[in-house]
């Protein structure tokens, strides 16, 4: 008889097949532009060879991998497609120097974290490495993983401290605020905290003593245990979402760090969101990480039904749509694309989570926008609205 962990691989492995097939069959010419650029990411994350297609959007495709700081990942990809499915001239150049910008900023970032944790280190400070900082050694290929600047957490008690020993040791301090500050050293950017960021009472009360039994150190460095990191990682995308919208490279790390501990206690996770209010919401990201990703895990909650095929069209449009993490240099290394993007026009960072639901897939996905407009949302979407304590003023038939 299986065993459940049996039943999980198998049903994984029958997954793959039946997506590979599905995708054969279609050729990649029937594959909405936004499917294609979630597909490629999921073979990266399956570490499985893409397929091609000759019909492909580039344009678009670059876009969306700029907007959600997954250009590197999708050039790496790029390299094992058929030549007659690749982009062509400009902009493959773009891909291309998107990679080796990635690759250089990734030694860039691992020599500075060395320093700084060498610096805390000697001078026997406390420091949590968090988000980007841990999640990156997570994926398949770690320096393909982008990441705008590194994240620290540091014990208020040792906040001046540790200000001060940076400054003397040659980081740069571009600014600084009662209990969060931003330091340079060469091109990269530490943001310094003080407290892991909350979405409500009961996550501030867990978050609120970070070295303690949450996490695990090596000496003075220090990071969340497997459990707390899965847990930060959704309040954190749960955070954009209330605030202003959370990219594809959030469902990525949840499905990182599902993949890469597949012996996580799953229950006692969702009881930990439970206690935090925000168990609909991580159902509601998991499955869609599995539904996008084939994320390697067993949960009661999934997209494949029918009755909830409304809601997730609303919630992977509107992600999709976001560009909460778009590249800085934008797309302007391509003439193609840039025109591409303002025909197309670019997300509204600071826009609400109610305000993206609104205008669904106002880029992308306009047909299952419509389609799930009709129908009618099934409660876990309320479920998620109320614990991220936004009001759905919505009807629908």
């Amino acid at each position: 008889m299986f065993q459940p962990i049996e039943i999980l691989r198998l049903s994984v492995i029958i997954s793959k097949r039946i997506i590979g097939s599905q995708f054969a069959e279609r050729g990649g010419n029937n594959v909405s532009t936004a499917d294609y650029f979630i597909y490629l990411l999921s073979c990266f994350l399956n570490d499985e060879k893409p397929r091609g297609s000759e019909q492909t959007d580039w344009q678009e495709i670059f876009r969306l991998a700029e907007n959600h700081s997954v250009t590197a990942i999708i050039a790496s990809l790029i390299k094992e497609l058929p030549h007659g499915s690749r982009p062509k001239g400009k902009l493959l150049s773009a891909f291309e120097q998107s990679l080796d910008r990635t690759l250089k900023n990734y030694g860039e970032k691992m020599k500075a974290m060395t320093h700084l944790i060498e610096v805390l280190t000697a001078s026997r400070i406390p420091h949590m490495l968090i988000k980007g900082a841990v999640l990156r050694f997570l994926y398949p290929a770690p320096e393909l993983r982008a990441s705008r600047d590194t994240d620290v957490v540091i014990s208020p008690s040792d906040y001046e401290e540790t200000m001060r020993t940076l400054e003397s040791s040659g980081f740069k301090k571009e600014f600084l605020k009662q209990s969060f500050a931003q330091v340079r050293c060469g091109g990269e950017v530490f943001d310094i905290h003080t407290e892991l960021e909350s979405i409500n009472v009961q996550s501030k009360i867990y978050y609120s003593t970070p070295f303690d039994d949450i996490s695990e150190n090596t000496g003075y460095t220090y990071k969340l245990k497997p459990i707390y990191h899965l847990l930060y990682v959704i309040t954190h995308t749960a955070c954009h979402l209330k605030n202003g919208g959370a990219g594809v490279r959030m469902i990525m790390d949840i499905d990182a760090v599902l993949r890469y501990y597949p012996d996580m206690d799953t229950q006692r996770f969702l009881s930990l969101c439970e206690n935090i209010k925000v168990r609909s919401t991580a159902e509601a990201l998991i499955a869609l990480s599995k539904k996008w990703f084939k994320t390697p895990v067993a949960i009661d909650y999934t997209f494949e039904d029918e009755d909830e095929t409304a809601f997730y069209n609303k919630l992977s449009d509107t992600i999709i749509s976001s560009a909460v993490f778009a590249s800085e240099n934008g797309i302007t290394q391509a003439a193609d694309a840039e025109s591409s993007t303002k025909k197309n026009g670019k997300a509204d960072r600071r826009a609400s989570w109610k305000a993206l639901f609104s205008r669904l897939g106002k880029n992308i996905g306009k047909n299952s926008a419509k389609s799930s407009a009709k129908q009618e949302m099934p409660a876990k979407y309320f479920e998620v609205l109320n614990e991220l304590q936004i009001e759905d003023s919505h009807h629908y038939e």
